[in-house]
């Protein structure tokens, strides 16, 4: 079986890593927060969804591909 989901999830964890450690410190520093607040609900939706897909790819190998 072919999958790409340890890529999707590797890009969705640096893509949201590198939004909240760089965006959001430049929004900060131009006093931008509207746009600081949509980085970091950015960011965070990001990182939750690498974690939510590599959870349920794990259950889906463990328990239902034998």
């Amino acid at each position: 079986m072919i999958t790409f989901n340890y890529y999707t999830v590797l890009l969705l964890l640096i893509s949201g890593i590198l939004t909240l450690s760089f965006d959001v410190r430049i929004y900060v520093k131009t006093n931008m927060m509207k746009e600081k607040k949509g980085a970091l609900i950015t960011g965070w939706l990001s990182i939750a969804l690498a974690f939510i897909s590599f959870c349920t790819y794990y259950m889906y190998e463990k328990w239902f591909w034998k």
